[in-house]
């Protein structure tokens, strides 16, 4: 499975898996659907009133991805059923025109050419881009549901015991300690300084969300006192 490593706000790579070919095409295979039987209610009822199918089928048709995008966090209906979600490459969040450009260049990708430039593009792109994503620096991601984030998968403490100095790290989330845990992780496997930079910078955020300090610790030593702390706080 492909995957895709995106640098947050916070100056945090996040790993992710991208979305397959197969999921991308049932996702819009879903919609399809939805559409299709939408535009089939509307023509039953329209009695053959043109304003109303254009207004009522021609308009949602035209935007109707662009519209489940941009205020669904980057999720049609059919994305959300397959739990996957565009993201950009710049931060997770797209901007308006990130959307917009996907949205505009579906009518080369996917309508003028039955699919198959998006097809092709996804499958020779490293990063499962179609042109629309090239374009608007975007890709689509699978999302992992946060049940199967376990603390089983942040650590294994065993039944070892410590004094907990924190106890406002409940605060964070599985999800958030498991971030903490794979940028860990990366700074072992590779300890430069743009990765020893990035954990400095997780520290004194952690510092800063729960208002403590690091009392002369380095980050690295801090922040696996951390993870050990909310394991033992919260299993």
């Amino acid at each position: 499975m492909k995957k895709i490593e995106i640098l947050t706000s916070h100056n945090i790579v996040i790993s992710h898996e991208l979305a397959s070919l197969g999921q991308r095409i049932f996702a819009f295979v879903i919609d399809a659907g939805i559409l299709a039987i939408y535009s089939g209610l509307i023509s039953a009822i329209s009695g053959g009133n043109q304003a109303l199918l254009y207004i009522g089928i021609g308009l949602v048709l035209i935007f109707y991805h662009l519209t489940w995008e941009v205020f669904n966090q980057g999720q049609s209906p059919g994305k959300k059923i397959l739990n996957i979600r565009v993201v950009s490459l710049e931060g997770i969040t797209p901007s308006l025109m990130t959307y917009m450009t996907r949205w505009a260049f579906r009518l080369l990708d996917i309508s003028l050419t039955l699919g198959s430039m998006a097809i092709l593009s996804i499958l020779l792109s490293p990063k499962g881009q179609r042109v629309g994503d090239l374009l608007g620096r975007s890709t689509v991601i699978q999302l992992k549901p946060y049940r199967h984030i376990t603390l089983n998968e942040i650590q294994q403490l065993g039944q070892r015991q410590i004094d907990i100095q924190h106890p406002q790290i409940r605060q964070y989330s599985d999800q958030d300690m498991l971030l903490v845990k794979q940028t860990l992780q990366r700074f072992q496997k590779d300890p430069n300084a743009a990765n020893e930079q990035m954990i400095s910078d997780l520290a004194e955020q952690i510092c800063h969300d729960l208002g403590i300090s690091m009392n002369g610790q380095k980050p690295a030593v801090f922040l696996n006192k951390v993870l050990s702390e909310y394991i033992l706080l919260t299993r």
